[in-house]
């Protein structure tokens, strides 16, 4: 595919927004302002404190098997978030999935639960665009 993609972003505000460790852990720098924007406070501290960090090297070095999108209906929600939605709107269309947009932070399960379930619940029932 030759797909420009815009970049990802590297900094926010003039800071990191990713900080790698030795071991290939990434850690997400400004948690609430750039990852969780649309959640309260209190709720991103929770979160932030929670969460792992990641480790990237195995998204990028292991194969998982076949894609079932290849195979099956394929449900997408894209979002204003780390990743953008540029990049969301081109793997829902390589995936021939139903798409769902949302003004959402990474967290929509939790900023937008009553859409990402009915989202779930279309997927379930077979409901497509």
């Amino acid at each position: 595919m030759s797909t420009s993609l815009p970049p990802i972003p590297r900094v926010f505000e003039g800071k990191p927004l990713l900080i790698f460790d030795k071991g290939g852990f990434t850690y997400i720098n400004l948690f609430h302002d750039f990852f969780v924007e649309d959640v309260d406070q209190a709720q991103a501290k929770v979160l932030d404190i929670v969460r792992k960090p990641a480790n990237m090297s195995g998204l990028v070095n292991e194969k998982s098997g076949p894609p079932a999108w290849k195979q099956l209906p394929t449900w997408y929600e894209v979002s204003e978030d780390v990743i953008p939605p540029a990049v969301k709107r081109m793997f829902a269309k390589e995936m021939n999935a139903t798409t769902i947009s949302l003004p959402s932070s990474h967290v929509s399960l939790i900023s937008h639960p009553t859409e990402i379930a009915q989202l779930i619940l279309n997927d379930t029932r077979g409901i497509t665009k």
